[in-house]
């Protein structure tokens, strides 16, 4: 009888270890449909930056689609076009392709860790780094 009780508590101590050591791996999951729209890269004081530079994000599906980065450089006040693609993975970490391609692949031109995204900011740090980037607010 002392036997089945003592049984009877660890399969009750073990059941519930296992139920609170089960986690959703969704709570970390990066939401990318946040990147849609036009986005302005903020002049940080104290750089001598005279360059606007906004990027459009269309997203194709939930971790990939296509950017517009629109250059103008003071005191040319042209716009530059240029088109790339992007591939965003579940922590942030996002890939920046040309539209050109060589040897059949696309070529990197930009690797950066997206360690803010608002609906209305986002940040960009360097891979692996606290370093930041860029800083961005979102146009209407």
């Amino acid at each position: 009888m002392k036997t089945m009780k003592i049984w009877r508590i660890i399969f009750m101590m073990l059941a519930a270890f296992s139920l609170a050591s089960c986690s959703s791996d969704d709570d970390y999951k990066f939401d990318a449909s946040k990147l849609e729209g036009k986005w302005r890269k903020a002049i940080r004081s104290g750089l001598m930056d005279g360059e606007t530079v906004i990027y459009t994000f269309y997203p194709e599906n939930w971790y990939s689609g296509r950017i517009e980065q629109l250059v103008s450089a003071w005191p040319d006040e042209g716009w530059t076009t240029i088109d790339l693609n992007y591939r965003v993975g579940e922590t942030g970490h996002m890939n920046i392709f040309t539209g050109r391609t060589y040897n059949g692949e696309s070529k990197i031109y930009l690797e950066v860790d997206i360690h803010k995204l608002t609906g209305s900011e986002m940040i960009w740090y360097q891979t692996n780094s606290s370093e930041e980037i860029a800083r961005f607010t979102k146009e209407k």
